[in-house]
């Protein structure tokens, strides 16, 4: 009986989570037609891809939201705020100097992930034939849009989707203890961070030979970020690590220009 009452609140917080993850997948939209240009000729307008390509993120994201929201309940995982206020419920108090420390703590880090780039460049392989060619300006406004998508629509994929799912499969390997241990959430932060690292390795094997030192960036500067973010969901909640992806996203927009 406890599971059937709790499912509607679930099946509302992941209708309304995938809705913004669609609005995430819209607003992503402007900046990769810069960065990665269309075909001249298409069957359908753009508006209408862009559409057709958020509906499709939202109708993926409701049962993944479900699913997260639904396994991490088990595991103290979950998204606090947006459950209080979707289920008039009441909920822990944040202070307001934690929620701009959070957003500090992302905003530092977009610029630490900045930092780190710098230290690379002199290591890294020259580009391959081809792949040489300067990337196209992209306005500042459709980067901002961007760090929506990254607050938001990543978040949902990667903490509250595939964070949640492996942290309930070692919790179920481990014969489901009362009080799960920490490295159970230990290792579902490193390996989601590690398995986002390594989804931009085609990327970067389109721009360089996949050396060393090519491989260790792309996991680094795109991982070392998902275990902060990891931390901020298993202790406070989804929403501090939206905020805080959001943040960083903006230092790597508004001031790298990525």
């Amino acid at each position: 009986m406890p599971g059937i009452l709790e499912a509607k609140p679930n099946t509302k917080i992941a209708l309304f989570w995938a809705i913004l993850g669609a609005l995430g997948a819209l607003a992503v939209f402007p900046y990769v037609t810069t960065i990665n240009p269309p075909p001249v000729e298409l069957a359908v307008s753009l508006p209408v891809v862009a559409v057709g390509q958020a509906v499709q993120t939202g109708l993926l994201l409701w049962p993944l939201c479900w699913l997260g929201l639904r396994l991490g309940r088990s595991l103290g995982l979950d998204s606090p705020r947006v459950r209080a206020w979707l289920t008039a419920s009441p909920t822990p108090p944040v202070p307001r100097r934690r929620w701009l420390g959070i957003a500090l703590l992302g905003f530092l880090g977009g610029l630490a992930i900045l930092g780190l780039d710098t230290l690379f460049q002199p290591w890294m392989p020259d580009p391959l034939a081809g792949s040489s060619a300067p990337q196209p300006q992209v306005d500042l406004w459709k980067g901002l849009l961007a760090s929506i998508y990254g607050g938001i629509t990543e978040e949902l994929w990667l903490r509250l989707g595939l964070m949640t799912l492996i942290a309930w499969t070692l919790w179920r390997l481990a014969a489901r203890p009362v009080s799960p241990p920490d490295w159970i959430f230990g290792t579902a932060i490193a390996l989601s961070a590690l398995l986002f690292g390594l989804g931009h390795l085609p990327a970067a094997a389109g721009v360089w030979p996949l050396t060393g030192v090519v491989i260790g960036r792309s996991l680094l500067l795109n991982g070392l970020l998902g275990l902060v973010f990891g931390a901020l969901y298993w202790k406070i909640g989804l929403e501090a690590a939206m905020l805080a992806h959001f943040c960083a996203d903006l230092a790597l927009r508004a001031l790298g220009g990525s």
